[in-house]
């Protein structure tokens, strides 16, 4: 017997990681942008630095938005399930 959960999904999980990685980087380039226009370089290796910061926003926005579409998706599963 096959699941059709898919077909009771709302939101597409792969879209909304791309959608958050792409939204985490605004914040945190316009940090980098702004640190390195005052020359405020926060460690020994800058390059590191960035690329760790862009990394983990990337991260962060894609998560964010995905558990957030899983959890709207197992609502909406459950309330047709109930009616």
């Amino acid at each position: 017997m096959k699941r059709r959960l898919a077909s009771h999904s709302t939101w597409d999980l792969e879209s909304l990681a791309c959608s958050g990685a792409l939204l985490g980087l605004l914040p945190v380039s316009v940090h980098q942008i702004h640190s390195l226009a005052i020359g405020d370089l926060h460690s020994d290796d800058p390059f590191l630095h960035l690329m760790l910061e862009l990394v983990g926003a990337m991260l962060g926005g894609a998560l964010l938005l995905c558990a957030l579409g899983w959890i709207l998706n197992r609502q909406a599963v459950k309330k047709e399930r109930q009616g």
